[in-house]
């Protein structure tokens, strides 16, 4: 993969874009999400929560995390919660400090998928293609976590056009890369980590196949592994260091309960900012006035015709 950066177009990471896609998908598609006028469906937007896969993802893990916290932003706008991030001091100075070798393997995982991917079922992969991040196809899903209505976005990899079910999200695959596996402990910290993120990912956007490449030492994918996103937990019980999904969803019921309780004032220039801390508690405060809007004034008002 030596120059490997003459193929590689990467976002700037440094631009925060918040809900910018899901709001503006939102103003486009009001109809399809627009209460009927009774009761708590007055809302504009007819769910409890609004928010990115990946944040939720992070919500889902939490009770497992060991290494890394969060910062949530939530503005409570028109009966509906949007949850957006902030960018923790550690994951700053972590993104910030990223090694040549680390940024190849991260290029490496996205160039996995100009191996498998084609832009029409009839079509050959094109693997020569320039790897650009600023480019993605993202899944909309209006669904339910336990009692709360969500919205929620993340981005598909691909779909399997031999699917048995070809519609959306049944013919959906997500694609990953791992270090190959070479012992009982890498195994562990594989089921332990990779596997409790990859299922919280899949199973929020109800993707059911998981296709893995595993890399060596040098970057290469020697062999590819398929996951059932049903069949994993099944995979790591029984061990006592492993994970339950039971766990997970409970967490992500009450934390967004918390969430409802506390986040009460309906303005959308109020962020309650929740944080935590790997064997910490969560935290809170509110901002007023605050600058840093989880929703933009245009977004108010497109929500106000």
């Amino acid at each position: 993969m030596e120059g490997f950066e003459d193929h590689y177009i990467r976002r700037n990471e440094d631009e925060k874009e918040g809900l910018l896609h899901i709001l503006t998908w939102i103003k486009e598609n009001r109809g399809l999400i627009k209460g009927s006028g009774h009761g708590e469906s007055k809302r504009p937007v007819d769910r409890d929560f609004v928010t990115w896969r990946g944040h939720l993802t992070k919500i889902l893990c939490t009770p497992y995390e060991t290494q890394e916290g969060w910062i949530l932003a939530v503005t409570l706008f028109k009966g509906t919660l949007y949850i957006s991030e902030k960018e923790t001091e550690a994951a700053y100075k972590k993104r910030k400090e990223r090694t040549q070798e680390q940024e190849k393997f991260m290029y490496s995982g996205y160039k996995f998928e100009s191996y498998l991917c084609a832009y029409t079922p009839d079509s050959d992969p094109c693997p020569s293609e320039v790897v650009n991040t600023n480019e993605a196809f993202c899944s909309v899903l209006l669904g339910r976590l336990a009692s709360h209505s969500v919205l929620l976005s993340g981005e598909v990899d691909c779909v399997d056009a031999s699917a048995t079910n070809p519609s959306p999200p049944s013919n959906y695959v997500e694609l990953k890369t791992s270090a190959q596996i070479r012992n009982q402990h890498q195994q562990r910290s594989f089921n332990r980590y990779k596997l409790l993120k990859w299922w919280c990912q899949s199973f929020l956007l109800g993707i059911p196949l998981i296709v893995a490449g595993f890399r060596n030492q040098q970057g290469r994918i020697e062999s590819l592994q398929n996951y059932r996103t049903a069949d994993i937990p099944h995979l790591v019980r029984g061990d006592r260091q492993s994970w339950d999904p039971a766990v997970c969803m409970n967490f992500c019921n009450a934390f967004l309960s918390y969430i409802k309780k506390v986040a009460t004032k309906d303005n959308p220039r109020v962020v309650y900012v929740f944080s935590w801390e790997p064997g910490s508690d969560i935290t809170f405060n509110m901002e007023s006035n605050s600058t840093d809007l989880v929703v933009p004034e245009w977004y108010v008002e497109a929500l106000a015709q």
